[in-house]
């Protein structure tokens, strides 16, 4: 993929890093296809969004948290009291049949060295020979400390395990999009060690 493409004259990345031009075409089409569904049709269409689609996903987030916070003001939540608060679907992005009133859902995740048990909604352990295994849908919404700790939400009995969520497999902060909460009856340590993590694509 020509350097043009993917980085601006300064270095900084524009466009998502393929390490083909086939597999970064096909990636451009339906990003197009996604944003202008998105454009030409309102929100009211966007039942999930494609998070791969966005070349700086971590800005739609923080908009959707921002309008979250809106959204509560009689509440009088502050911007910087607000969290990000996930939940693992039980259905892929194409049975998703509503638009949240708040927060977004999001799809085209992968979780890398585990997988995903969509009949127990946990964390276990990854099929031989499969490094990367396809999420569901995540709802994304925003919420403070004090409401999250109201919900009472059984993560297992050891706590959730904080996974990562990055943008390629390259672990690093600057590839780093946001973290998640995930239900698991062993030890978080047990994934930790494991180095499970979640990816927006596999290439």
């Amino acid at each position: 993929v020509p350097i043009g493409w993917t980085n601006d004259a300064s270095g900084q990345e524009i466009s998502w890093l393929m390490p083909n031009l086939g597999g970064w075409f096909t990636g451009l089409t339906e990003r197009y296809a996604m944003l202008n569904n998105w454009l030409e049709n309102g929100r009211s269409v966007m039942k999930a969004y494609w998070l791969t689609g966005f070349t700086n996903a971590q800005g739609f987030l923080t908009g959707m948290r921002q309008e979250v916070t809106r959204q509560n003001k009689k509440s009088q939540w502050a911007l910087d009291d607000v969290i990000s608060h996930t939940e693992v679907l039980a259905v892929d992005m194409e049975r998703v049949r509503d638009v949240p009133d708040e927060g977004q859902n999001i799809w085209g995740l992968f979780v890398e060295g585990g997988r995903w048990s969509r009949q127990d909604s946990r964390l276990e352990e990854a099929e031989p020979k499969k490094l990367f295994m396809p999420m569901p849908a995540i709802f994304v919404t925003a919420t403070t400390v004090r409401d999250l700790k109201g919900m009472g939400i059984n993560y297992g009995p050891n706590g959730p395990y904080n996974a990562a969520v990055y943008k390629y497999p390259k672990r690093n902060d600057r590839y780093l999009i946001f973290r998640l909460m995930l239900k698991t009856e062993v030890h978080p340590y047990h994934w930790k060690l494991r180095g499970v993590c979640l990816t927006a694509q596999t290439d």
